[in-house]
Formats: structure tokens, sequence, C-alpha cells
């Protein structure tokens, strides 16, 4: 997959919506990231070409496999980022999600592996929620 910034934060919202069991369409997408319905249309049409998520007309937006293995690899850099800064760097927890956004595009897998290694127990983040398992 060609790496943008963009592509990656829909993933990662669209797995996490499908996490919680809420519906993904164009309209909450629009919503969630506070841009035109045309805008996400545009990236989904970029993704499905991708074949990372499918979508139908009037049906659900889902990630296909290739897609969840993104989108995981993106949710578990985030939420290790997290705890990281938090355990290792003394942050709190209200100043930790904004430095991981940026951080969880780094495509070093050596950092992400330390990072694991010095943490060790690396299963649930800072906030409680589960931190998937994935070999950078």
């Amino acid at each position: 997959m060609k790496k943008t910034v963009e592509k990656e934060n829909y993933l990662k919202i669209i797995y996490k919506k499908q996490e919680k069991e809420l519906p993904v369409n164009v309209t909450s997408l629009s919503r969630y990231f506070k841009v035109s319905k045309s805008t996400v249309s545009n990236m989904i049409k970029k993704l499905v070409v991708m074949g990372l998520i499918d979508t139908k007309p009037y049906k659900p937006i889902l990630l296909t496999s290739s897609g969840k293995i993104k989108a995981t690899e993106i949710i578990s850099k985030h939420r290790l980022i997290e705890l990281y800064l938090v355990e290792k760097m003394n942050f709190k927890l209200d100043e930790v999600h904004e430095i991981a956004e940026e951080i969880e595009h780094i495509e070093n897998s050596k950092f992400f592996n330390r990072m694991r290694e010095i943490l060790g127990d690396t299963s649930i983040d800072p906030h409680g929620s589960i931190i998937p398992d994935y070999d950078y």
C-alpha cells in the first residue's frame, strides 16, 4: 500500500467503528472527519481499488482481510505508543493521543518491537483498550 497518513486514518476509524459494532458509511465518516461526503466517497473509492475495503451502494463499508491487517497494525502501534508514553515517559493520559497520532505512521519494525520489548506486558493500553497482537 502506498502509505499516506490520510488512508491509514480512514482504515483506523473503520476498524474502531467495526470493533464497537457501529455502522460505517459515508455519512458517519463524513461526520467523524468533518469533511464533505464527496471527500469521503473519493477516499472510499481509492481504498476499494487498493483492496483494503469493500462496499456496495446502501451497504456498510467493511474492511477486507488486507484492510483489517493494515488497520490492526496501525491500531496496535497507536495503543503501544500510548502505553509507552505513559509507562516509560510519564506522560499524562490526556497528553498521549495526539503524540501517538503522529508516531503511529512510522514504518520501522525495529522501533516498535523494541518498544514492546522495553514494556514487557503490552496487552492493554493506558485507556484500558486491548492492544492487538501484531508482528511489526
